[in-house]
């Protein structure tokens, strides 16, 4: 309970000063531990969690569908520990998906903070674990059709007591998890990391007090709160709709494509998000369950006010979110949900951010208005190193084009935003420790969506196999790709193909599992490029000479989606000006060519326009 509040000056100091605990902590992780996921890929998060399970903060910078399944973490560890049963020097350990978000790749590390004997807060770490058990090398599993068949589930054990490590769960570990010696530097990391939030949590108290620190912890939320309230104020009340999709269920018979809607309300300062009309969960692993929309839908609101920096509880506590138990954005046990970040997070964000675009539109602010951007592909590979012996298990993962907004184009070659906080792994590193190498990685001419601002552009990182390896993927928009908006096309697809253009070529798609790669094979590896915004005719000549120049994008794209007639003549392009004017106005009196693959008008995109 707040007894009195604090001076502006104390205040700021001890706001950012728990901002910093956690930067800090997260950047500890981040250089300790082994495996190049997190060391080199930055795939962690860290965060305070108050003792009555409200989130106060967390590191900059961290993965988004991470940070909103931190509160429901804590909350189901107190149902299997009571909080009076934990003690200082306890570290306990969570990644079951169903009561805490995320898949079980996902390992949160969570240290009760006690002052004396007394409970005080909960620091928390998760980092992703390249393995965690069950059939396949890396754990992701799209053709599971039970949550068994996608690694082990660890519902609170115990890892440390009093600062002790528990043997038999570094056992239990061992037991189910490949290459665990890699696994085990990451374990003593998030051990770290927490340790230090403990320690720079009471170096606070000691210097400004415990009731000082606490007064501190509510009055940061309090402040989200009230700008987020304010911002809401500021935007036309309504209702507004938005349905995006993934490619296929690809355990069903008819392997249909799945549909996640949002209907956003806004009335004064009041938001109520509701999934209910979304489709029924899938067969395959796809879907997932509500702790890990509550993070999506948290994520998708927070991608439209950035301003408001941080997600606590402030914002946490604002938004009603409504799902229906058994669809596809609040499966229920058992159904498989290693996939979720590719599949449906991604979705409920094109949903959500399709819904703001709406407000924004109606509201006059296109520097608000987003495309989507490259969707997650989940690759996984898996062996024996040829020249070491000894088994490996690698998690690689791609970037592409970022979507375009309402006043510029998209950027390119970056992760997706939901996962801005994680980096390119580098090739050298992944040729060192892995039998891979890359022989080419580049732009994927013409995969932008286009527009008046055009998305970004997806990338190729392909390799050849030095040894025998095997490869599953999970991914998801290879055929309905991010979408664009307001007369903007959608951009290109994500691709995953072997030995391309030989008589062993082969489409691995999105959905492979356990395919084997021998030695000397090359794999394609592209990504999306993002959605584009408005009548690609009405983009500027010259940028759109720029990009054929820079062989971004082909002359005859140029002419065909941008009216824009480019010649070259020895090394030198022109702009045929007098063609391009005919042309362009030819194009502008032609219909859409509506659709969800790429180079298509989405929709339900096309649906959002600018209002006069």
């Amino acid at each position: 309970m707040k007894k009195e509040q604090l001076d502006i000056v104390t205040f700021e100091v001890l706001r950012n000063s728990v901002n910093a605990i956690c930067d800090e902590a997260g950047r500890k992780l981040e250089r300790v531990a082994y495996t190049n996921t997190i060391h080199e890929g930055r795939d962690y998060s860290v965060a305070i969690v108050t003792k009555d399970i409200k989130m106060v903060t967390h590191g900059m910078p961290n993965c988004a569908p991470h940070l909103g399944t931190f509160e429901s973490k804590v909350r189901a560890l107190t149902h299997v520990w009571d909080p009076s049963e934990m003690k200082p020097g306890d570290v306990f350990l969570w990644n079951d998906p169903y009561t805490g978000g995320t898949h079980q790749n996902d390992m949160a590390y969570i240290r009760p903070v006690f002052i004396g004997t007394e409970l005080f807060a909960y620091a928390i770490n998760l980092g992703h674990m390249p393995d965690a058990g069950g059939p396949i090398p890396g754990s992701f599993n799209p053709r599971a059709t039970t949550s068994y068949e996608e690694g082990l589930r660890v519902p609170g054990l115990k890892l440390y007591e009093n600062d002790k490590p528990v043997k038999a769960t570094f056992e239990l570990l061992r037991c189910n998890i490949r290459a665990f010696t890699a696994t085990l530097g990451d374990i003593f990391a998030q051990y770290q990391a927490g340790l230090l939030i403990e320690s720079r949590l009471r170096e606070l108290m000691n210097r400004y007090g415990k009731e000082a620190v606490e007064i501190a912890f509510e009055e940061k939320q309090d402040s989200t709160a009230v700008a987020f309230q304010e911002k809401l104020r500021e935007l036309p009340d309504g209702v507004y709709e938005f349905s995006d999709y993934g490619d296929e269920d690809v355990m069903a018979v008819e392997k249909h494509p799945i549909k996640v809607t949002c209907t956003l309300t806004i009335k004064g300062s009041d938001l109520k998000l509701d999934w209910t009309r979304s489709d029924p969960a899938p067969i395959s692993s796809w879907g997932f369950p509500r702790a890990a929309l509550l993070s999506a839908s948290y994520c998708g609101t927070m991608f439209a006010f950035p301003e408001l920096g941080r997600l606590d509880n402030g914002v946490i506590r604002n938004i009603e979110i409504l799902s229906k138990p058994g669809t596809c954005v609040d499966v229920q046990e058992p159904t498989p949900q290693s996939g979720y970040c590719s599949g449906a997070y991604e979705k409920v964000l094109g949903a959500c951010l399709g819904c703001w675009n709406n407000v924004f539109a109606k509201a006059k602010m296109p520097e608000k208005i987003h495309c989507p951007f490259v969707n997650l592909e989940n690759v996984c590979i898996g062996g024996i190193h040829p020249e070491t012996g000894r088994e490996y298990v690698a998690y690689l993962w791609l970037e592409g084009g970022g979507g375009a907004s309402g006043v510029k184009d998209g950027v390119s070659y970056r992760l997706g935003s939901y996962i801005g906080g994680s980096t390119n792994q580098p090739l050298e590193v992944h040729e060192r420790w892995y039998p891979i190498v890359y022989e080419r990685v580049e732009s994927i001419q013409d995969s932008c969506g286009d527009g008046k601002f055009r998305g970004g552009f997806g990338i190729y990182r392909d390799v050849r196999a030095r040894g025998d390896i095997t490869y599953t993927i999970h991914g998801d928009r290879e055929k309905i790709t991010p979408y664009g908006v307001a007369g903007g096309t959608n951009g290109g697809p994500n691709k995953l193909m072997l030995n391309p253009g030989t008589p062993d070529e082969r489409n691995i798609g999105m959905f492979g599992v356990g395919v084997q790669v021998r030695h000397g094979d090359y794999v394609l590896f592209g990504s999306n490029g993002g959605g584009g915004f408005a009548n690609p005719v009405e983009r500027d000549p010259k940028l759109v000479y720029e990009d054929v120049a820079d062989e971004l994008i082909s002359i005859d794209k140029a002419r065909e989606v941008y009216g824009v007639v480019i010649v070259k003549e020895d090394l030198e392009y022109k702009i045929d000006w007098e063609e391009s004017k005919k042309l362009r106005g030819e194009l502008s009196q032609r219909a859409p060519r509506v659709g969800y693959g790429p180079g298509e008008c989405n929709p339900h995109g096309l649906k959002i326009k600018l209002e006069d």
